[in-house]
């Protein structure tokens, strides 16, 4: 196995159960998304641990991004492999070790590949606002965007004169000038927004082409910009459009914007692996522009609220994973210079599929074993992956261990019972284990335990394809897989669970993955609530299906709401809640801030907003909206000279209310209710 082979001593250094199984052809290669198993094998993006930097050389070319931290915790950057173009009779593992073994000693996990086509021939960070034009009336706000799709040509974007208020859109994935200030993909101004608009007029996707936010040959941008609707015009029109559609309020000139424009493919990956560096490189870079352009005004920093309307369903979910530590060090850095900075993120659409379980003491057996299923879909065409997190004051989890029961029928005839403890074969990183499952001598799967960045014990598995896809005869079992894990000598304490979640993986209709979302089976209560019952406390519930890289604590978590009603959404993302045996209720600190409406109405569902092209508009239903809802209501705010939250009202725990009734509030609604502002709220069906 390529990323075991004892030859590859700095890989240690941070393989993690994800970048094994995405990186390995014996593993999970043949059902990567495309940006992998398309073969680029030259130019990569890495997250680095730590405020240290790579060595740059003539044999490895590194590119920090725009930065607005001076000492992040975590640090993005690219490197480029000039001799990986001249092997081209290398295999892809053989080019990626040479590669990792000339960064060195630095520990850091490694990201999703870029193509070469993205990479300017010289990369000229201090060139910060070349190509920007100083608009007539000066900022006093910033709404910075993160998304896909984004239609900068919009013109529910214009100022007064029609003049473009995007100040700067970064497409990460378009194709690179000679010469640009991003290491990758390019920028494009509003001087340049304005030019094209006078010379294709209402022509906007001939206008698109020109800019290079269309392009067949490189997938990871492609013609999404062809489509009418995407789901990054929707929101950039929610939170920072002027447009019939999106209400009545409309934002004046001095709200500048700054967008940055994720790979389009990125929503192809289902494990959430392989994004954090592009997405933290989003936000440093709207922070980086935006400094320069108060400077420009002999400013200190302005307001700023960024909207990221993304996310996945696993993840630590208690702020310690590496990319809510920068986005921590970030924010807070940054208030501490200018208050008004908000990133402001959905909790996720998840509460109703079964796809978090929370498990105490009174849910295991009588062994202290805990039980559970996983039901995986037929004709899933993508990889599925879950994850097991321990408790996280439980060091070392004596004599625990998985194990994995395909379903009825079907054998195992290698692995399926692995300890939640170090390998000591693997050192350096992560303490860590690897097992693989196996059906007749072929790869199905993979299970592991790994220490997650040192101080909490992670057990991940990851499935083939149910499908024919890839490599065909490797695919994995359709039907319920049994989970198990075994205490040992170290049973459950009273205050201790174990929390347990599937990754999201149903198919982004623009892209046409053919993932099949998987989900937990309860064995003590089979079946899913009622509709409009009260979601019980049971092991696999909703509670706890909460954006899963939303958890930092300065983020701004937005659940969504029913504006009719005011009742929290079927699918609105929770923070997790438990009821100990004495009946003290265990609340997680990292609840939705605050709750605003995602549908309109019951029969009405979802907000509205623009489409890709001028003058077209569509409907959205998700948290997403919710959150660039409550980014416009903040931006409003601030630029009225009001509090960033003045009208939101506090959340209506109601009278004589039990004190898990007040729990379950918190975790779904958060502590205050955003005020509507979409047009015609209150209109039902």
């Amino acid at each position: 196995m390529f990323f075991d082979r004892p030859d590859n001593v700095q890989l240690a250094k941070y393989t993690g159960p994800y970048e094994r199984w995405t990186f390995s052809a014996e593993l999970g290669f043949s059902f990567a998304f495309p940006a992998i198993r398309n073969g680029v094998e030259t130019h990569y993006t890495a997250l680095m641990e730590g405020t240290a930097r790579i060595a740059e050389g003539d044999a490895l070319e590194v590119r920090v991004p725009p930065m607005w931290t001076t000492n992040p915790p975590v640090t993005p950057f690219a490197m480029f492999d000039p001799d990986g173009e001249m092997q081209q009779v290398e295999s892809q593992d053989v080019k990626l070790t040479r590669m990792l073994q000339r960064v060195g000693q630095a520990r850091f996990r490694l990201n999703m590949p870029i193509a070469p086509a993205t990479w300017p021939q010289t990369y000229e960070p201090d060139a910060v606002l070349d190509g920007w034009t100083p608009p007539a009336t000066p900022p006093r706000m910033i709404i910075g965007v993160v998304d896909d799709g984004l239609p900068f040509l919009h013109t529910a974007f214009l100022d007064q004169d029609g003049k473009s208020r995007i100040a700067a859109c970064w497409m990460q994935a378009a194709r690179a000038p000679d010469i640009a200030a991003v290491p990758f993909g390019r920028e494009v101004f509003n001087t340049e927004i304005d030019t094209l608009r006078a010379t294709h007029g209402t022509h906007e996707r001939a206008a698109y082409r020109a800019a290079g936010a269309i392009d067949r040959t490189l997938p990871e941008l492609g013609t999404v910009m062809e489509h009418s609707v995407t789901h990054g015009a929707h929101i950039l029109g929610l939170a920072a459009g002027n447009d019939p559609r999106t209400g009545p309020h409309a934002l004046p000139d001095d709200a500048m914007i700054i967008a940055v424009q994720l790979p389009n493919t990125i929503a192809w990956d289902t494990s959430g692996f392989g994004k954090e560096m592009m997405m933290l490189s989003a936000i440093e870079y709207i922070f980086h522009r935006a400094r320069a352009i108060a400077a420009h005004y002999g400013l200190p920093e302005l307001p700023a609220a960024v909207n990221f309307s993304y996310g996945w369903s696993a993840n630590r979910h208690d702020g310690g994973s590496s990319f809510e530590r920068g986005v921590e060090a970030l924010i807070t850095q940054r208030q501490a210079v200018q208050p008004d900075t908000y990133l402001i993120m959905p909790t996720g659409n998840n509460f109703a599929n079964r796809m978090h379980g929370r498990f105490m003491a009174p849910d295991t057996d009588a062994a202290g074993e805990i039980h559970f299923g996983w039901q995986l879909k037929p004709d899933d065409r993508t990889s599925s992956f879950l994850e097991i997190w321990l408790p996280t004051d439980m060091d070392t989890p004596q004599g625990w261990e998985i194990v994995v029961t395909p379903p009825s029928g079907i054998a195992l005839t290698q692995g399926g019972t692995l300890p939640i403890s170090a390998d000591p074969a693997h050192t350096g990183g992560d303490p860590r284990r690897f097992d693989e499952l196996e059906i007749n001598g072929l790869n199905i799967g993979q299970v592991s335990a790994d220490k997650h960045n040192g101080n909490r014990w992670r057990v991940m598995l990851a499935m083939t394809p149910t499908a024919l896809v890839g490599d065909p005869k490797r695919r994995c079992p359709v039907g319920l897989w049994r989970i198990t894990l075994r205490t040992g000598t170290q049973p459950l304490e009273p205050h201790q669970a174990v929390d347990v979640w599937v990754q999201r993986d149903d198919d982004p209709t623009q892209l046409g993955t053919g993932g099949q979302q998987s989900f937990l089976v309860d064995f003590n209560h089979p079946l899913p609530p009622r509709p409009l019952e009260p979601a019980p406390l049971t092991p696999v519930r909703g509670y706890g299906c909460l954006n899963g890289i939303g958890t930092a604590p300065a983020v701004t978590r937005v659940a969504g709401h029913i504006g009719c009603t005011g009742k929290p959404t079927e699918y609105s993302g929770a923070s997790a809640i438990a009821v100990m045996a004495n009946g003290t209720i265990l609340k997680d600190r990292a609840h939705p801030t605050v709750s605003a409406i995602a549908d309109q109405g019951h029969f009405r569902r979802g907000l509205p907003s623009i489409g890709v092209t001028s003058g077209s508009g569509a409907r959205i239903i998700g948290t997403s909206a919710a959150s660039a809802a409550v980014t416009r209501a903040v931006a409003l705010n601030i630029l009225r000279d009001k509090p960033a939250f003045h009208l939101f009202e506090p959340t209506d725990f109601g009278p004589g209310t039990s004190g898990l009734e007040d729990a379950q509030t918190l975790s779904r609604m958060g502590l205050s209710r955003a005020p509507a502002v979409c047009k015609d709220p209150s209109a039902t069906s």
